[in-house]
């Protein structure tokens, strides 16, 4: 009978992860993954990783001439609707081929003694007598396996199989993203009619397509362009984007198609040997979709409790895990919900509005966008400021009312759910209070599908 502490369902680079740091602890590890080895990842090509993160959650390096790293940039900016305006920024970014670095990933994983089972299909869960997980069962070859555990991890990205099949009464959400609560992106790798005396290695962003040149690897560039709702949209928004801003001449070499949850997160993770992470648990950067590294944050949280739970043989229960969501939730994740809070509500604007806050540097800042993601606090100052072109705004007509007041809500709900999540209970007892209120605030915010850029241009 094969027995592992923990089983993760999913190798990609949160499964991996969570793989390499359980088994640094000492704890046997077991990833099983639905696809082969060499078609790891197989949405996009290219993505890119700040290294900064790269650096703080101590992540494999990469170097020119390995065949995974692509580029390093620094310089982008975010621009207005007409490509005018740039809030920029510095960051130092690694571009890499996505699938080769999620196989570096699971080696990483095995050095440290993972074990990995590839294409082996996730069917369901094993439970004891007493009614908790402690098993999974999986197919690979036509043959049904049955491993046991202590611990279970879903990592299987957007369809959260494991998180999906639990029981209901089991204590976790069980939601199935709808297509308003998944990014689509689309990305375009292009190259440019007229050549260049050296590569490009910027990346600028526009807010109000959702869209972004950037560098490549093959190409001159890619446009990478998101919305929620489906492929359908994207086209539609991008058909504008193109007799909207100004690009230099090219012509599109491929076309690439991947998904991202745009979702709040479950009101909890963990359950009696269970927990959820990556984009079965919906954590990814509410400006940007981004998930990789994100998610990484949750992780290192689970990795210090579950280690410290099962070090001496002990059977992680929902009580002795719940310290993740009460640590997770009074940080990072109520940071991103207060964020998700805020662009539900504050994208709803037209062009005109969208052009006039950037020409004067409020809302649209290059305070927050320059410096978004580092802690940046408002002075009073930039209240008034914003306050008084608000105004000036409405009496000449570039922004309507309906607009301030989206703005307004929003702002204020986002202040109501950072506080809510700073009350996350210490214990279960309090949950289910907690999370009713949780979905008072939530039902007010508004959702990115909900708002057509496209019809409100």
């Amino acid at each position: 009978m094969k027995k592992y502490d923990v089983v993760i369902v999913g190798a990609s680079t949160a499964g991996s992860y969570f793989a390499r740091r359980m088994a640094e602890k000492g704890f046997s590890v077991l990833l099983i993954e639905k696809y082969k080895r060499e078609n790891l990842s197989p949405a996009y090509d290219i993505f890119h990783m700040g290294k900064d993160d790269m650096e703080l959650f101590g992540l494999p390096k990469v170097k020119e001439g390995d065949g995974i790293y692509a580029f390093e940039f620094s310089e982008s900016a975010i621009c207005s609707v007409f490509g005018n305006h740039p809030k920029p920024s510095s960051l130092a970014v690694v571009g890499m081929h996505k699938h080769k670095y999620c196989v570096l990933m699971n080696d990483w994983a095995v050095e440290a003694g993972a074990d990995i089972i590839y294409e082996a299909t996730f069917k369901g869960l094993v439970y004891n007598e007493c009614g908790k997980i402690n098993g999974v069962t999986y197919e690979k070859d036509g043959v049904e396996e049955t491993v046991f555990c202590r611990l279970v991890a879903d990592c299987s990205g957007i369809p959260a199989v494991v998180r999906r099949s639990l029981p209901d009464d089991y204590g976790i959400e069980k939601f199935a993203l709808t297509p308003k609560d998944i990014f689509y992106v689309t990305l375009r790798y292009i190259d440019f009619e007229e050549k260049r005396s050296s590569r490009y290695l910027r990346s600028d962003f526009w807010l109000y397509f959702k869209s972004w040149l950037a560098p490549s690897e093959g190409s001159d560039a890619l446009i990478g362009m998101g919305a929620c709702g489906g492929f359908e949209q994207v086209e539609k928004v991008y058909k504008l984007f193109e007799k909207t801003v100004r690009l230099p001449a090219h012509k599109v070499t491929r076309i690439e198609k991947g998904m991202t949850p745009y979702h709040r997160a479950p009101y909890s993770f963990v359950s009696d040997g269970f927990v959820a992470m990556g984009d079965a648990a919906c954590i990814t950067k509410p400006n940007c979709g981004e998930g990789c590294t994100a998610s990484l944050v949750l992780e290192d949280i689970a990795v210090d409790v579950a280690s410290a739970v099962m070090a001496d043989g002990g059977y992680p229960t929902k009580e002795k895990l719940w310290s993740i969501n009460k640590r997770y939730n009074n940080t990072q994740g109520k940071e991103f919900a207060s964020l998700m809070a805020l662009l539900g509500s504050i994208i709803r604007h037209s062009a005109k509005a969208n052009e006039f806050l950037f020409k004067n540097d409020v809302v649209f800042s290059r305070k927050l966008l320059g410096g978004m993601g580092n802690g940046i606090e408002l002075s009073v100052g930039d209240y008034a400021k914003t306050l008084i072109y608000i105004i000036i705004g409405l009496v000449t007509g570039n922004i309507r009312p309906a607009e301030l007041k989206a703005v307004i809500d929003a702002i204020v709900t986002s202040g109501k759910l950072t506080a809510h999540y700073e009350k996350y209970p210490e214990t279960p007892e309090g949950y289910e209070a907690w999370a009713k209120e949780a979905e008072i605030l939530w039902a007010k915010t508004g959702k990115v599908a909900e708002w057509d850029s496209v019809d409100n241009f």
